[in-house]
């Protein structure tokens, strides 16, 4: 046994608990009940468990404990939804937006400029 044996990590898990049957359900009726619903896998730490992440088109999100990889494929194939690593892509700029209260409004045929085209030019 070296010095530094005991201060070595012996594959513990992380603290906090594991998913129950309401979580599952609550990502479950997250997914079935909004529009344009992305997964996003957070890999656990020495605090947290693996948890993943279910971002709806307006913003509005949800974080939930999820058992492993194949829990949260499982999950998310059975409504549809894309499953993203978070550490690779990153979370989607409408969370943020969310977070702060802004929504972007969109853009409709009524706020564009009228269009010039090159004929309408050259008869005047």
């Amino acid at each position: 046994m070296s010095l530094f044996d005991r201060f070595r990590r012996r594959g513990k898990k992380p603290a906090s608990g594991g998913p129950t049957a309401q979580t599952a359900a609550e990502l479950e009726e997250f997914m079935s009940t909004r529009l344009g619903v992305e997964a996003y896998a957070e890999p656990p730490t020495s605090i947290y468990s693996m948890t993943m992440v279910v971002v709806a088109a307006d913003g509005e999100y949800m974080r939930r404990p999820v058992k492993d990889d194949r829990h949260a494929r499982a999950l998310t194939r059975k409504h549809g939804v894309p499953l993203y690593d978070a550490r690779i892509v990153g979370y989607p700029r409408r969370m943020r937006e969310y977070d702060r209260g802004m929504r972007s409004p969109g853009i409709s045929l009524d706020d564009l400029p009228p269009l010039d085209t090159i004929d309408d030019r050259e008869e005047q």
